[in-house]
């Protein structure tokens, strides 16, 4: 049996509608099933965009939330947050230096926009950049999605348990990205397809641009077994938080 993957869109906004509707269409032709779409709130979503994202949704795509504004806050920050920007995240994690009051203010926000713009509620938040900050997960229970996507893989929220799951990227700007995410794709494939999976292929809107364009295409083209949030992350349901 092929490897299981499972395939996300990242940063869904109006700025990059375009760009993420070229990546769908490069999945589709390379007969990849739909993905998941993280969905940024809090811009200027006009009703053409929010009626392009409720067809999408409708084409079979699961929605999810991803931040608020994907911006990181201004003001001072953590050590920690200062060296996450410098490798990973620039200025996109918008959880870090946040307080956790105002960490889980800012998920029910998302989570009830969908409702408000006549979405359908998701069951994922991915914090930008994968950076949950300092939100215990402990408190995941409380809050209205199902699962969190951090970067070492799932956490369901009814427990806090974190399911390690391999993740591949491709948003490489520098020669520096571009050799680090090239080995760090590769470890990861080879444990998706040789210990335990499923692996996560995360894509950005400019991948296709981007220096691992290449890298990108040949990975989706490769025979996994494409599979859903339900299938890859093993959950049971639960009651949704209001």
């Amino acid at each position: 049996m092929n490897a299981e993957a499972i395939v996300s869109i990242h940063d869904v906004m109006p700025s990059t509608f375009e760009r993420v509707m070229r990546i769908l269409e490069t999945l589709e032709g390379a007969s990849v099933p739909p993905s998941t779409l993280l969905v940024v709130p809090g811009k200027d979503w006009t009703p053409d965009l929010l009626d392009g994202l409720r067809a999408l949704s409708e084409r079979g795509h699961s929605l999810a939330g991803h931040g608020w504004i994907h911006k990181a806050a201004s003001g001072r920050r953590t050590l920690f947050h200062k060296g996450h920007a410098l490798l990973i995240s620039r200025n996109e994690a918008e959880h870090l230096s946040r307080p956790p009051e105002e960490l889980a203010k800012m998920i029910q926000r998302c989570y009830d926009w969908f409702g408000s713009v006549d979405l359908p509620f998701p069951e994922l938040y991915v914090p930008p950049a994968w950076a949950l900050g300092s939100l215990d997960t402990g408190r995941l229970a409380e809050l209205p999605f199902r699962w969190y996507e951090i970067l070492r893989g799932i956490v369901e929220a009814r427990t806090g348990r974190v399911r390690w799951l391999p993740l591949a990227g491709f948003e490489a700007d520098t020669t520096f990205r571009e050799l680090s995410l090239r080995f760090w794709n590769s470890l990861n494939v080879l444990l998706a397809k040789r210990l335990r999976g499923p692996l996560r292929i995360s894509i950005h809107p400019g991948d296709l641009e981007l220096l691992l364009h290449e890298d990108l295409d040949r990975m989706v083209r490769d025979p996994w077994r494409f599979v859903r949030e339900e299938e890859a992350f093993g959950d049971p349901p639960r009651e949704r938080s209001s």
